[in-house]
């Protein structure tokens, strides 16, 4: 893997990037990792090592839908629950009746993105800025919107109701839902969550992302999204920061779920997280297309995973026992690049040749 992130930093890829492989040995049932760095976190810095935490951006999400899946599993959440009977700023808008499994499983109607971040009026950051956030992504449904359309909105609302249902913020759902479950809480994080000087702490310990124009200056050390940046670092749909090896725990606590092991959720949950929905995307996870995926070629047919903007990546393979976890900075020092879409397959499909031997 080492030959293959540093051909990818060489080639202009991203200027520094991690992996993990994580698998169940067959015959003890322990959990083996294997990682790998390259790159630098960016020109003329630190190489990258193994355990440097990586904005994740959408890969939030799956974290997000998985505190959801484990406080419907305890009995202290539904799925069916309406939006409009926990936000009261839903009541007259077109999400008026639509449950939180819409939501998770992008059927709710609602608009991919929306500039949010250069409308509001309020302090960014702030309790009032992100009450005005969350209404207005309530009002931004397309007419066109049929089925399933991935919505950034969609996963601002669902994190908001989820703070609301449990009676804390976001990141105390998400922290004590999973990452203190799978014994991550340390290396998986909302770097929004933290104090300004433990923020300039990490900054130099993390990669950079892009050079933001609203904000006027390189981004590190806090989300790249704009939206989350003034939502106040914090959101279901972005946010989070952390390191290959604890992304990919969450992969393989959902393959213990489907190949009957562990209890991080019940069998019911299991199946409705995964039960076929319009398009590729389920409850929380992205699968792998017919024809062509960002996973490659050569994982299996019932792989599933997600992909993040800054240039992060997960996808698991229940017929394997296999996560793989990539993780970048390929908008460092703009989005503009996107050698991340041939070089992503290409590096999955190196991993599981390896693996397969």
């Amino acid at each position: 893997m080492v030959r293959l992130l540093e051909s990818g930093a060489a080639g202009g890829v991203f200027p520094g990037a991690s992996a993990c492989v994580l698998y169940r040995d067959p015959d003890s049932g322990a959990a083996i990792s294997v990682r790998a760095a390259g790159g630098a976190l960016a020109r003329g810095e630190a190489p990258v090592r193994e355990a440097t935490c990586f904005d994740l951006a959408s890969l939030t999400k799956p974290f997000v839908a998985s505190a959801a899946a484990r406080m419907v599993s305890r009995g202290a959440l539904s799925f069916g629950v309406l939006v409009d009977e926990v936000l009261a700023d839903a009541r007259g808008t077109s999400l008026a009746g639509v449950t939180l499994e819409r939501l998770l499983s992008h059927e709710s109607g609602l608009d991919a993105w929306g500039g949010l971040y250069l409308d509001v009026q309020h302090e960014v950051g702030s309790a009032a800025a992100r009450r005005w956030i969350v209404s207005e992504a309530m009002r931004r449904d397309g007419d066109q919107n049929k089925g399933m359309v991935y919505s950034d909105l969609g996963y601002i609302v669902a994190g908001e109701l989820l703070a609301k249902v449990a009676g804390r913020p976001l990141q105390d759902v998400v922290r004590a839902e999973v990452l203190a479950p799978l014994e991550i809480e340390e290396r998986v994080f909302y770097a929004g969550a933290l104090t300004a000087a433990a923020r300039h702490q990490l900054a130099p310990e993390v990669p950079p992302t892009e050079r933001c124009d609203w904000r006027g200056r390189v981004v590190r050390a806090e989300v790249h999204d704009e939206n989350c940046a003034a939502l106040g670092g914090i959101a279901g749909h972005a946010g989070l920061f952390g390191d290959a090896e604890s992304v990919a725990r969450l992969g393989l606590a959902w393959l213990d779920v489907l190949a009957g092991r562990g209890d991080f959720v019940r069998a019911s949950v299991r199946d409705r997280v995964f039960a076929p929905r319009p398009g590729s995307h389920r409850l929380g996870w992205d699968t792998k297309s017919e024809g062509g995926s960002a996973a490659g070629q050569r994982m299996g047919p019932r792989t599933f995973g997600h992909l993040g903007f800054t240039g992060t990546s997960i996808w698991s393979d229940p017929d394997r026992d296999l996560v793989v976890v990539l993780l970048s900075n390929r908008v460092h020092p703009t989005r503009s690049n996107t050698k991340i879409k041939t070089f992503r397959p290409a590096f999955y499909d190196g991993v599981v040749h390896t693996f397969d031997g």
